[in-house]
């Protein structure tokens, strides 16, 4: 018997006109005018279906934020309709009518699932999919009558399943939703985690006795899991949650036992991970702001430089210069790899390169060789590296060959399990005689300074009259000999 009070002889509400459809769909939803042409055509059939099975007919559509749905239009029989009045325009919660949302969100149908109708009366909704020309899920056809039993009421049982104990242990334990299925298709057991989830996401339903067809959250079927002995595993967004579901056969001496049915809950996992990406996406951004912004320093320093007479300055902007682009570098490549891993030795190339354009001058000719280990630093380690070879390639340009018309330099890297060494030297004239670590120019203090501070290291100088040699190692535990992670 249906638990329908004894309603009045209601007025039929008829279906409405395509006007009046088209003015609710465009205030509350991003609906297309060629879907609003196709919610016309289908509710059009509404008094016909709502005749012939002598119940409510409704159309549903999702609103922009998707959170709730709005009746964009409606039949009701001349008697015992569940409504007496017109609920075009109103909106509907989740937590009324699961079965409306499920289908709008993941368009699968739901049969005789329990809602709250908008006159707060219980009653079971058969809801499939609208969808438009190019399939996409535009409303939801609704059919409601009144609560009666289904069968699924019967059904309900919270015996373990016919695979043993074993696994309903083995549910009591797990953090995700699990729920048995017999070979009817009928939810025989559902651990507490399913029955939390499933009220979380609106279903007034008991969901012992329910169907798989009206639990599945995705678009896998009860005979393809069984038929085929596959595992289905999808990844589904109801509301605001996002679930990954699997649903799996159970065998016993070659026997189809049933079906388990896992959903596990990994919104927060996925909204870290989004954040996460929005958060890369914003470092990305700084650094490129950041290059850009050194990029038009060096560019108003070297105009200043031209316009300046004095020697000495020109030096000193030329000085400057350098030592932003040393830090410039690592910035640069960030934004180009996408991540906070620096190639060393690509950056140390780079920096050669430039030094060889721009500050070995055109009557001295200077050979430059870089070998050694490849190794990944974060880019504050980098940068420091970065500062420092740079200081020791323009000390030993400026002050290594004086009066020679050509020099070399070698820079070695060498890494192994968590320690770094880069050894710099030239076959310059030296230090001078007079010169003492106390007496150390702005360079080689800028170098010692980075070595001591920034990357905690050791700092060895020697120099004789067939040279300078400087070695300075590290601890690095930046992933050396590893390559970092690609961007799409």
């Amino acid at each position: 018997m249906y638990n329908r009070p004894d309603c009045p002889n209601h007025h039929s509400v008829q279906p409405i006109s395509d006007e009046r459809l088209a003015a609710v769909c465009k205030k509350h939803t991003n609906l297309r005018d060629g879907d609003i042409q196709k919610l016309m055509e289908v509710s059009r059939a509404l008094t016909a279906i709502g005749e012939l099975e002598g119940c409510d007919v409704l159309i549903d559509c999702p609103t922009r934020d998707n959170q709730w749905a709005v009746v964009a239009a409606q039949y009701c029989p001349p008697k015992n309709s569940f409504y007496n009045r017109d609920m075009v325009g109103e909106l509907i919660h989740r937590h009324n009518e699961p079965g409306v949302f499920r289908t709008l969100e993941i368009g699968l149908p739901s049969r005789e699932l329990k809602a709250l109708a908008g006159e707060s009366i219980f009653i079971r909704q058969t809801i499939s999919a609208i969808k438009s020309d190019d399939h996409r899920i535009i409303g939801a056809l609704i059919v409601e009558r009144g609560m009666h039993n289904t069968g699924q009421e019967a059904e309900q049982t919270q015996n373990p399943p016919p695979t043993g104990k074993e696994l309903y242990n083995i549910a009591s334990h797990l953090n995700e939703a699990m729920i048995h299925f017999n070979t009817m298709g009928i939810a025989t057991f559902a651990n507490k985690q399913a029955k939390e989830l499933y009220q979380t996401i609106g279903y007034q339903d008991e969901i012992l006795g329910m169907s798989f067809e009206n639990l599945a959250l995705g678009a896998c079927t009860m005979d393809d899991v069984m038929r085929q002995r596959r595992i289905e595993h999808q990844e589904v967004i109801v509301g605001n949650y996002i679930l990954n579901m699997v649903a799996a056969a159970i065998e016993e001496d070659n026997q189809c036992l049933g079906v388990v049915l896992l959903i596990k809950d990994t919104t927060e996992n996925k909204m870290k991970e989004k954040e996460l990406i929005l958060k890369s996406a914003a470092i990305d951004e700084i650094h490129h702001r950041v290059k850009n912004n050194l990029q038009t320093i060096v560019s108003l320093i070297r105009l200043q430089a031209r316009r300046s007479a004095n020697q000495e300055v020109r030096q000193v902007c030329h000085e400057i210069i350098n030592r932003i682009f040393s830090i410039s570098l690592t910035h640069e490549m960030m934004v180009q790899n996408g991540v906070d891993l620096i190639d060393v030795k690509e950056m140390l190339w780079r920096l050669v390169h430039n030094t060889k354009s721009y500050s070995i001058p055109d009557d001295f000719e200077l050979k430059i060789d870089l070998k050694g280990d490849s190794f990944y630093s974060q880019s504050d380690t980098a940068t420091a590296i970065a500062m420092i070879v740079n200081e020791l390639l323009q000390n030993s340009i400026k002050h290594g060959f004086p009066g020679r018309a050509a020099g070399r330099i070698a820079i070695e890297i060498s890494c192994r399990e968590r320690c770094a060494s880069i050894q710099f030297s030239d076959n310059g004239v030296g230090f001078q005689p007079n010169q003492t670590p106390k007496k150390d120019g702005l360079g080689l203090k800028l170098v010692r300074s980075l070595v001591k501070e920034k990357l905690c290291g050791d700092l060895k100088v020697e120099s004789s009259a067939q040279g300078t040699a400087v070695l300075f190692e590290f601890i690095n535990d930046d992933q050396p000999h590893t390559q970092p992670p690609t961007t799409a």
